[in-house]
């Protein structure tokens, strides 16, 4: 770990015992000064890696209270447009795909269709999981000129779809525009992330474009409320 600046070795520790179970859900994390002696660094360090665990919701802290274990579901800041594969990483987690097939659709949604503004258009879906349970199912309509460049084998070893853009196809993900619902689980859902048909489930769509405005991508991302949440930073 060397080259690892103290702060973030802190955090990986801590974020280590969470995962392992040493700490469960609402659990006080050891004081500042005693996190201080077991690590053998400064408060400030103490104080740079407690606040990266709170930004990516590991822990909550509250003032002249302490640090408290939050939910450990995924957890994912509004205004942050990263990959579901960074968000995972940035959690700890060991990121994984599975079900993956990129398909010309039919029958894409009518908000798809309207968007991507495209005769021909492609779905790619996958199973996103972390530590190989399963988080998100993934839907991304994508144009013809981008949907038929995706290569399903080559997906599932990079696992991020935006790495493939960025990386392969040279298409950059600038700006988005998400809407978050609560729906039930359809059949389809249920059988992938494991829940009962029915289940409530926070779905978020997205309408990504890139630095010249154009539609790339009309995604449809459907998890379980407790393994999946979002964070709201406001400042007065």
């Amino acid at each position: 770990m060397a080259g690892i600046p103290a702060y973030q070795r802190v955090a990986q520790a801590l974020r280590a015992q969470v995962a392992e179970g040493r700490w469960q859900q609402g659990d006080q994390l050891p004081s500042e000064h005693e996190l201080m002696r077991t690590h053998a660094v400064s408060r400030n360090t103490v104080r740079q890696a407690l606040t990266l665990l709170a930004s990516s919701n590991v822990v909550h802290r509250h003032q002249g209270r302490g640090t408290f274990v939050a939910p450990q579901g995924l957890s994912h800041v509004l205004g942050d447009l990263r990959s579901f594969t960074q968000v995972l990483r940035d959690r700890g987690l060991e990121s994984g795909i599975a079900n993956v097939s990129v398909t010309i659709d039919q029958n894409a949604p009518l908000e798809a269709r309207e968007f991507l503004r495209a005769s021909r258009v492609w779905r790619v879906r996958r199973l996103r999981t972390g530590d190989q349970r399963p988080f998100c199912v993934m839907d991304s309509w994508m144009p013809d000129h981008i949907g038929s460049k995706i290569d399903a084998e080559v997906l599932r070893r990079r696992q991020s779809l935006y790495a493939v853009l960025v990386d392969d196809l040279g298409v950059a993900p600038h700006e988005a525009t998400e809407t978050i619902r609560a729906e039930a689980a359809t059949p389809s859902d249920a059988e992938m992330l494991d829940v009962a048909a029915g289940a409530p489930l926070i779905t978020i769509y997205r309408w990504t474009a890139d630095n010249r405005g154009l539609p790339i991508e009309y995604v449809r991302s459907a998890s379980p409320g407790d393994r999946y949440e979002y964070v709201v930073k406001l400042q007065g």
